[in-house]
């Protein structure tokens, strides 16, 4: 076979990745560090600059020798920058230390001075005790900040001082120990995220206070006797593997999701406007056998959520409660408003379901949707009776 070469031969007379606009250019690179995006300079004439005009810059210490010149390098693009009121977002990834303050301090400046609008800080420290500048935790612009500490020990670097940032609408905050009254300065906050943190040992009640505030999450928190949440406008709480023992929420609240073990108490109220609530257990019960206070704890919080329409339970409940059928002929269903009640059975291998259990959920919502995520169909009221009994 002859090939034609007029048909298969190819000119390409120009880059077609040179040829894009800045803004597009600008884009990609935000995918990759500081070092890379500056050494792409070398490529033509076209990219000589381009790092220059950036947006979004993205420092990290792991593509460097050495500590020291990595703070240069910082340095030094932050001086180089041609338009610094144009740089909207700071991502920071280092070593930290105490010989790194300088550095802290050199990004916080440059950030809250040229009004960046997102600053997101990844530090690992190299000892338990390290005291950052306060200057990193005040801002009168910034409106997305992390601040996440990554550690080899279980200490936690501890916040003393209250977050100052009055147009902050987004904050996460991971590795840290809490102190009290964070949050009060942060006025216009909206979305609060808390992992892995932990709160002063001699702190009876830990308040989260933030008025304008509609979601909150807390991961895997210890430490807690009391957390007091005062904001009026919170509308989604989602709690995971915190050891709290007693929760004051907000009575306006629309959405909860809790898993933990045990269970934490809630207070009498603040659960009245509850559109859906999703509860569950860890999958513990293969390990440690379910007790009678277990089960009380479930239906004292159950009790609580009596106003929820969309309901969610793990297999976890289900086998706890089903545990101690007797106990539950001792209270009325509590759900009246309930429209639909789903039980997750995807992490579990076996649960038996007592037909008291079913009552306990459904009695007083007769006409809601009974749904098991295995099988996935949706089960009527008289069909989940029958399962119940077999």
């Amino acid at each position: 076979m002859e090939f034609d070469h007029n048909k298969v031969k190819r000119v390409v007379e120009e880059d077609r990745l040179s040829s894009l606009p800045d803004e597009l250019l600008h884009k990609i690179l935000s995918c990759f560090d500081m070092k890379f995006a500056v050494q792409t300079c070398l490529l033509s004439s076209r990219w000589k600059l381009l790092w220059t005009s950036m947006p979004c810059l993205n420092f990290s210490s792991w593509q460097f020798g050495t500590l020291c010149n990595f703070a240069k390098f910082v340095t030094h693009i932050l001086s180089h920058h041609d338009n610094p009121a144009l740089v909207s977002s700071i991502n920071l990834n280092f070593l930290g230390g105490v010989a790194n303050h300088l550095l802290l301090k050199t990004i916080a400046k440059y950030a809250f001075s040229h009004n960046v609008q997102q600053l997101n800080v990844v530090t690992w420290p190299v000892s338990n005790l390290v005291n950052y500048p306060p200057c990193l935790l005040s801002s009168q612009s910034l409106k997305h900040f992390t601040f996440s500490t990554c550690h080899v020990t279980p200490t936690r670097i501890i916040l003393k001082t209250p977050l100052d940032f009055p147009a902050l609408t987004t904050l996460h905050l991971s590795g840290i120990k809490l102190c009290d009254d964070l949050f009060s300065k942060c006025v216009s906050l909206k979305d609060l995220t808390i992992e892995q943190f932990a709160v002063e040992d001699d702190l009876e009640v830990f308040d989260i206070i933030a008025p304008r505030l509609c979601n909150l999450r807390l991961i895997y928190g210890s430490g807690f006797k009391l957390i007091n949440v005062i904001a009026p406008q919170l509308e989604n709480l989602t709690i995971i593997d915190c050891s709290i023992n007693y929760l004051k929420a907000p009575p306006g609240l629309s959405s909860l999701c809790y898993t933990g073990y045990p269970l934490m108490r809630l207070c009498k109220v603040g659960f009245h406007s509850l559109n859906k609530a999703t509860i569950g257990l860890f999958n513990y019960h293969s390990i440690i056998r379910y007790k009678v206070g277990d089960a009380r704890k479930i239906i004292n919080m159950l009790l609580k959520l009596h106003s929820v329409r969309y309901l969610t339970l793990n297999a976890d409940i289900i086998e706890c409660l089903s545990s101690f059928p007797d106990l539950l002929s001792h209270y009325l269903s509590p759900f009246s408003n309930l429209i639909c009640l789903t039980i997750d059975y995807k992490d579990a291998y076996k649960v038996k379901m007592y037909t008291e259990v079913i009552n306990f959920l459904l009695e007083n919502s007769p006409s809601a949707t009974f749904i098991m995520k295995l099988p996935k169909a949706p089960l009527t009221y008289g069909a989940a009776n029958d399962y119940a009994k077999t």
